[in-house]
């Protein structure tokens, strides 16, 4: 029977023995059945995340994925990404996510951490992570060198904050990459040197394997991905339609195994030591 934790302390647990918690941005029942199962096939815990601007009903979300998340064999967390404002974020807490996201990062420095720790003191209130996020990940668009998270101010905004869990910057970007990606590692070190709250990686997906098993070796411990999965699906669906007209019935279960071998695999990564997780 899986177990509901706070996103942080299955991150915690990650940072002191070497691995990543997979964190996925699910949208239906379907995607939020292949992660569950995919995390099992490749025993880690998982963190589901409802996306800030997703069309389900945030208490909809949050019910399907504590019933799928009960009936798994893994240890879970329900997180908010990319809250925009206080208001959702309260929203999440009261809806029963153990965590959640505020995402102030295209404001000066000084405001996010007003922003942040706003949020911070409602959440802790009610026994609630939050992560925070530093620097600039984009969006489809070249990666900017200048926007990138550097380890004095990582320092302190953590403890200006009080966040539980930092998002940062150092080559990563959100969607479909415009370049090839290269994660910067030495800066990643540094800022894991420089702050003992774990680290999050925004836009996992299409990153090359050996960047993120050094990714995970030097500091970060939850890796946020959507994209490259949703990408996967669609194009497993498509192909399954090729030889023959198919209901969507026989989509969604013609695609479930192969999607979920997919996701697994991804996930393997994230061990790079193959440690026994649990």
């Amino acid at each position: 029977m899986g177990t509901l934790c706070q996103s942080a302390e299955l991150m915690q647990d990650a940072r002191r023995r070497g691995y990543a918690v997979p964190a996925y941005d699910t949208f239906n029942y379907e995607t939020t059945r292949m992660v569950f199962n995919a995390a099992e096939a490749a025993r880690t815990p998982v963190i589901i995340m409802y996306y800030a601007d997703y069309y389900m009903p945030m208490q909809t979300f949050a019910d399907m994925v504590k019933d799928l998340g009960r009936r798994s064999a893994v240890p879970f967390a329900l997180h908010l990404d990319h809250s925009p404002d206080f208001d959702t974020c309260l929203q999440a807490i009261k809806t029963g996510f153990t965590s959640v996201m505020i995402d102030a990062s295209k404001l000066p420095f000084e405001d996010n951490i007003k922003a942040t720790r706003e949020v911070v003191r409602a959440a802790h209130a009610m026994g609630i992570d939050v992560e925070g996020e530093l620097g600039m990940v984009g969006r489809e668009e070249a990666v900017n060198r200048g926007l990138f998270t550097q380890p004095e101010e990582a320092a302190r905004f953590v403890e200006a904050t009080g966040i539980d869990t930092l998002a940062v910057a150092i080559g990563n970007s959100h969607g479909v990459y415009i370049d090839e990606p290269e994660l910067d590692i030495p800066l990643l070190q540094s800022i894991h040197e420089a702050t003992d709250a774990p680290l999050v990686l925004h836009g996992t997906s299409m990153i090359p394997v050996d960047q993120l098993k050094e990714a995970v070796r030097h500091g970060i411990t939850k890796t946020n991905i959507a994209t490259e999965y949703l990408m996967e699906y669609a194009n497993v669906m498509v192909n399954l339609c090729q030889d023959k007209p198919r209901t969507i019935m026989q989509l969604l279960h013609g695609a479930h195994q192969p999607v979920t071998d997919f996701i697994a695999a991804k996930m393997a990564i994230l061990n790079p030591d193959q440690i026994a997780i649990f």
